[in-house]
């Protein structure tokens, strides 16, 4: 966030990224080529996988805005490591390793970047894993008025059957009380490939956009960015659609999702979105999201090979 305060920077829409923790999964569940359709045999491969991913970042994106910053998922909660956090039937301590101190928290991160929780004009989440809503709680408590959205086939899913969400990495248990958020429906016009989208900011500055697969009702938001020169930036906000831009190169959708024809039906429309216009990608879960943001690099998309 720009600790300019002058008139230009006032109407700004710009990026940070925050990073609550690190996690490690399975090699499998990051990805697996779409050769392998069978859904069980992907989840088996994913499980019984003896390497482990590299340190990725648990990531979460502010977005500033003239009416006031967006959330962008809330990250992992500092609790997660305690005992009974999870429930006994939850495989999350089996196929990820989470490290995340106190200060790594989503509220303590905000006040760090002079963000007070009550300040921000939403949060937007690209769906209620664990990793991307764990921080809701702590949230909840500090600035219990500030709107929380999901698209509304998301919460279909996985808000309305808590003991389903979380066999799924989920932890409704640690929701905020009598948890309501506002559905996105998905009403507004087209953005690239996407024929229905829905506007976060009335000026659509800030546009999500559906990205089934990894869950159901996945979204990932689109950015138009204001640059200190006064050019602009499209940026794109995967969340989980994919966990790095070579596994969006090569369109592998990860290994563990109940639909993986949907996951690469939803990376293709991303890589189509990249031809059309120049936009630079930034997955949650990247090592490289801080430099590809910080040099604004652009994704140039490649073909399978």
């Amino acid at each position: 966030m720009s600790d300019k305060t002058d008139g230009a920077a006032a109407k700004a829409v710009g990026l940070t990224f925050l990073t609550t923790g690190t996690v490690q999964i399975r090699a499998s569940m990051k990805s697996q080529p779409i050769t392998n359709r069978n859904i069980a045999m992907r989840r088996l491969r994913s499980f019984t996988d003896r390497q482990w991913t590299e340190e990725l970042p648990v990531g979460v994106f502010v977005i500033s805005h003239p009416d006031g910053p967006i959330l962008f998922d809330t990250g992992e909660s500092p609790m997660c490591n305690s005992p009974g956090y999870h429930p006994l039937w939850s495989i999350s301590k089996l196929v990820t390793i989470v490290r995340i101190s106190p200060e790594d928290g989503v509220v303590n991160q905000l006040r760090a970047n002079n963000i007070a929780p009550g300040d921000l004009q939403a949060i937007v989440l690209s769906h209620l894993h664990g990793d991307h809503a764990g921080g809701l709680k702590d949230l909840t408590n500090e600035a219990p008025n500030v709107p929380i959205y999901v698209s509304n086939d998301h919460w279909e899913a996985f808000g309305k059957h808590p003991f389903m969400a979380s066999l799924q990495g989920c932890t409704p248990q640690h929701w905020p009380k009598d948890f309501a958020p506002k559905k996105l429906d998905f009403t507004d016009g087209a953005v690239g490939p996407w024929k229905r989208t829905h506007n976060i900011t009335s000026d659509g500055k800030i546009v999500a956009v559906p990205t089934p697969g990894h869950v159901p009702g996945h979204i990932s938001l689109v950015v138009y960015g204001d640059n200190d020169d006064g050019t602009t930036t499209t940026y794109f906000l995967t969340g989980d659609a994919t966990y790095g831009v070579e596994l969006l190169d090569k369109e592998e959708p990860d290994g563990i999702n109940d639909n993986p024809e949907m996951a690469l039906q939803s990376l293709k429309q991303i890589k189509e979105f990249a031809s059309q216009t120049d936009v630079v990608v930034l997955p949650s879960h990247d090592t490289a999201t801080p430099r590809l943001l910080k040099d604004r690099v652009v994704y140039k998309p490649k073909p399978v090979e």
